[in-house]
């Protein structure tokens, strides 16, 4: 009977995709095809993928909200489903996801040009379960779309509140005023919304001055996992968290294996001497 199912799946996978409108094309490539390419964005604005979303035009943004807002291709989607419903088989190509997440990236990577998928974007973020995939084309859109975040950074949900807190590790804009709002999360009363802002402070890397200082005050007391994220936010600023050194020279003797090890790599970037000195290579 699995097997049937799989090959009435796959009959009915092949006959959706060609019913399906024509996909946008860009240097002779399909949407779709440059999507998979998205999938393992490593953050490379360089990256010939997001370079062609970047120059692809607006043409392409119905179809990207199409694929977030459907979560996915449906073929993976009717996969996910079977493996959730039986453990006995586990059957390929059940990651939507990959797809959804891809699809926020190349928003993201056309900046303003994704600036008709902002009521949408916004829907997803306050209303939906796809908050996660809207928070990142949100801050690539830039200026318009900031209030949005803003306001999500202080909703009482804490998942849009995280979400929030991620997005905006990859604004282009304003970071006079996100930085802040993302150093006021630091006193998050929950803990994964506090950790991701402290993620997206070293993301930003900018505004040393107020960032440095405040990871140096959140890392004493903090768990583990929040002083190892610290540690790895303070080395994207490299010579600019100096102040932080006989902090990171005193985390080198940590109990917990990770943060010393992260100690020590921040040390590296932060200041070579210092590393040196404490007999780091």
């Amino acid at each position: 009977m699995l097997l049937i199912a799989v090959i009435a799946i796959a009959l009915g996978a092949v006959v959706w995709r060609l019913l399906l409108p024509r996909e946008p094309m860009y240097q002779n490539k399909p949407l779709s095809a440059w999507l998979k390419d998205l999938e393992n964005w490593d953050g490379d604005t360089n990256n010939a993928a997001f370079v062609a979303f970047h120059e692809m035009g607006t043409n392409s943004v119905p179809a990207l909200l199409n694929v977030i807002q459907s979560g996915g291709p449906r073929f993976q989607r009717m996969m996910l489903e079977l493996n959730r419903k039986q453990p006995l088989v586990h059957l390929p190509f059940g990651t939507p996801w990959h797809q959804t997440i891809a699809a926020s990236r190349a928003l993201y990577a056309m900046g303003t040009n994704a600036r008709s998928a902002l009521p949408v974007l916004t829907n997803l973020l306050f209303h939906t379960n796809g908050s996660i995939t809207s928070t990142i084309p949100l801050a690539g859109i830039g200026p318009e779309a900031l209030p949005s975040l803003l306001s999500a950074l202080t909703n009482q949900s804490y998942r849009i509140r995280l979400s929030a807190a991620s997005g905006l590790g990859y604004e282009r804009s304003d970071l006079d005023v996100v930085v802040p709002a993302l150093i006021a999360r630091l006193q998050d009363e929950n803990r994964i919304v506090h950790q991701d802002a402290a993620i997206s402070l070293g993301q930003l890397h900018a505004l040393p001055e107020l960032v440095v200082p405040a990871l140096m005050k959140d890392f004493p007391g903090g768990g583990a996992l929040l002083r190892s994220l610290i540690l790895i936010s303070l080395a994207r600023f490299e010579s600019s968290a100096r102040a932080a050194v006989p902090m990171i020279v005193e985390a080198l003797k940590d109990n917990d294996a990770n943060v010393s090890k992260n100690a020590a790599l921040a040390l590296k970037e932060i200041d070579p001497d210092a590393a040196a000195r404490a007999g780091i290579r």
